[in-house]
């Protein structure tokens, strides 16, 4: 549909192609090579800018998908040769660059490249590295233990992506899951990341570890077409009961598009998946709408625990939120617990489940094992790292 809308905007002679995820390259032919204007914008600028509006254009209407109408922004970037490019894979490079800086001014923009536009090129590095690190899965997980918090057991973990850099370093989360998302990679690491839990819960099973395992989905993943099928059938075929894993969304996801979210968390808990809100707390939930919600887990975010023990507002809130996941037939579990203060406090509270430093840092699925066999699955006192 978006294809044939861009051919739509172009002429006979230009190109349009499709690299790859959300991304579109269009290749216009025989601009007009006029020196640049008293402005400083060359003929071949403005033609190509132009052509970038009549996409914007071309973009207004809506798209119908299933009955439902959806609206849709592009980002352009536009690079010209010979005057800002010599060849086509600085062509190409100069492009990307310009179209990562329209994303960064706000949806529906366009930039032509220039010298000012260079800031974007560690970003477009790093674009670079994640398509590589996708094709070549260059990926690991580390597990950052779940913990009753009456009694100090660990129950389970929650698997986080680390890619590890060549220096040894490991690149945060924060840093490419965004742009994953944006580049339309996220589905793929994803994939990866339901797969490498079956290979290493077979594994601990092995050794006779048998844990709850907890996973995050992005939003753009929530949108992914057949969803649950595609997460379940690997759990399904390496023989793990569903029951011990938990599918975590965070607060603002689930309220983004509160139906559609209602009616697939429903299918993945009829299932048998378990179902968590993540960073309780920190967007802005309807009640109404999470008591429909079939979560089981509600997991409070790290901002309210942090000192919750000492600071009379941040009990209140805290406790507030217990009482609510009680109420709602939910589990409250504390997130970012770091002192005995704290966890001794949530567990008075009524607070069932707990993560945080101050029983272990996430860590490599060998010293999960090593920590259930040096504790007998018993978490007490501070922590592992």
């Amino acid at each position: 549909l978006l294809a044939d809308r861009l051919r739509e905007a172009t002429r006979d002679t230009d190109l349009v192609a499709r690299p790859g995820g959300d991304e579109f390259l269009v290749l216009l032919a025989d601009l007009d090579p006029a020196p640049p204007m008293p402005g400083g914008q060359d003929g071949g600028s403005i033609a190509a800018e132009a052509v970038a509006m009549r996409i914007q254009e071309a973009l207004r209407q809506p798209f119908e998908v299933g009955g439902t109408e959806l609206y849709l922004t592009a980002s352009q970037g536009i690079s010209v040769f010979p005057n800002d490019a010599g060849d086509a894979t600085a062509l190409l490079t100069n492009a990307e660059t310009a179209m990562f800086e329209s994303k960064r001014i706000g949806p529906g923009g366009c930039v032509v490249h220039s010298a000012d536009t260079g800031d974007a090129m560690n970003r477009l590095s790093m674009s670079t590295r994640l398509r590589k690190a996708v094709e070549q899965k260059q990926w690991m997980l580390h597990y950052q233990p779940l913990i009753e918090l009456d009694s100090g057991r660990m129950y389970g973990v929650e698997a986080l992506i680390r890619w590890p850099e060549p220096s040894g370093g490991l690149v945060p989360p924060g840093e490419f899951i965004p742009l994953a998302e944006e580049m339309g990679l996220i589905e793929a690491i994803g994939d990866w990341v339901v797969d490498e839990i079956c290979r290493q819960d077979a594994q601990w099973r092995a050794e006779g570890l048998e844990l709850d395992v907890g996973f995050n989905l992005s939003p753009r993943q929530l949108w992914q077409p057949e969803l649950v099928d595609k997460m379940v059938a690997p759990l399904v075929i390496a023989g793990i009961d569903l029951h011990r894993i938990t599918v975590e969304i965070t607060e603002s996801t689930a309220m983004t598009d509160p139906d559609r979210t209602i009616a697939l968390l429903g299918e993945m808990h009829e299932r048998g998946l378990k179902l968590a809100i993540d960073d309780f707390g920190t967007g802005y939930s309807s009640l109404a709408r999470l008591k429909h919600m079939p979560v089981d887990i509600l997991k409070i975010d790290r901002s309210f625990v942090r000192e919750v023990d000492l600071d009379r507002d941040a009990a209140s809130m805290v406790s507030a939120m217990i009482s609510l996941a009680n109420n709602l037939g939910m589990t409250p579990l504390a997130e970012g617990i770091e002192t005995e203060g704290e966890w001794r406090f949530l567990a008075d509270r009524g607070c069932a489940l707990g993560q945080g430093y101050f029983f272990s840092r996430p860590v490599p699925a060998t010293e999960i094992l090593a920590m259930h066999r040096r504790a007998s699955l018993t978490i007490l006192g501070g922590g592992a790292s």
